[in-house]
């Protein structure tokens, strides 16, 4: 199996586990696993770059790779910075965008793992 579907299955894994306790969290429990939904999320964008530079080298869809670099980027940055964005009434509009940036990355890393003809 390439390694780029390796790593596509490692996202998947990451997504699921991801949402499921970012909502815990959005809802007001497990608090004390913060710190592993951050690194899971580190682990998340670095799978995710990693099926861009691998889509790049093959020369496959580097627009598609550039963009996805870049959105692990935005997905690090929103994670991170997100409890300083919006506070009190309007910070649900930030949740709802980290919530969609990161979900976004997995039809992005399915088209950039996906075997077949360059460019």
């Amino acid at each position: 199996m390439a390694p780029s579907r390796i790593l596509l299955m490692l996202l998947r894994l990451g997504v699921a586990v991801q949402v499921v306790v970012g909502i815990a969290l959005w809802t007001g429990h497990w608090y004390s696993i913060v710190d592993a939904h951050r690194t899971i999320g580190v682990l998340y964008v670095l799978i995710f770059w990693a099926i861009a530079i691998i889509a790049l080298a093959k020369r496959r869809q580097p627009g598609l790779a550039v963009l996805a670099i870049l959105l692990g980027v935005v997905i690090a940055a929103v994670g991170f910075t997100q409890q300083r964005i919006l506070p009190g009434d309007l910070h649900w509009i930030v949740r709802v965008l980290h919530l969609v940036i990161g979900v976004a990355a997995v039809p992005m890393a399915e088209k950039l793992a996906a075997e077949g003809k360059p460019g």
